[in-house]
């Protein structure tokens, strides 16, 4: 991930925007029409795949999307869990992770536009690689009658 260097950091990170949804759309059918908060895929040795509804709106989601590892006798504390927070655009069809506030308050004044781009391309790249690997394994995140309707 450090040595890849794209030469318009910009116009490939809208290209890994734009996968990432796509990826996204095959991980979630219905990505479009989420009524629950929270949904799980689990695989048989594989870490289950929570994903978490935190907002919704005509043309945004906010989602948290994570593994419950298991170190072999309970599972892990909240602060070892591996985890995202996405921000879906459904209407541009394009899907980012977000950064933390105090992340982005910490970077240089001075070419700031550039330095936040070279903030969000590691993650990015990141939960690209992540979401290629969960499709690979067979995960696959749909609603069940077990999941509880989101509020309105």
């Amino acid at each position: 991930m450090s040595q890849l260097h794209p030469v318009n950091k910009s116009f490939c990170l809208h290209q890994l925007f734009e996968s990432n949804y796509d990826k996204l759309l095959r991980l979630i059918p219905q990505l479009h029409s989420i009524n629950s908060p929270q949904m799980v895929a689990e695989l048989e040795n594989k870490p289950t795949l929570t994903l978490s509804v935190r907002e919704k709106t005509r043309f945004t989601l906010l989602l948290q999307l994570s593994y419950q590892c298991q170190d072999g006798t309970d599972t892990l504390p909240a602060s070892a869990v591996p985890a995202m927070l996405i921000r879906v655009y459904l209407d541009s069809k394009a899907a980012e992770v977000i950064a933390q506030a105090s992340n982005l308050l910490s970077l240089p004044a001075i070419d700031y536009p550039k330095a936040v781009l070279n903030a969000k391309w590691p993650d990015n790249y990141l939960l690209d690689k992540w979401l290629t690997h969960c499709l690979s394994q067979g995960y696959l995140l749909t609603e069940t009658s077990r999941t509880q309707a989101m509020p309105a």
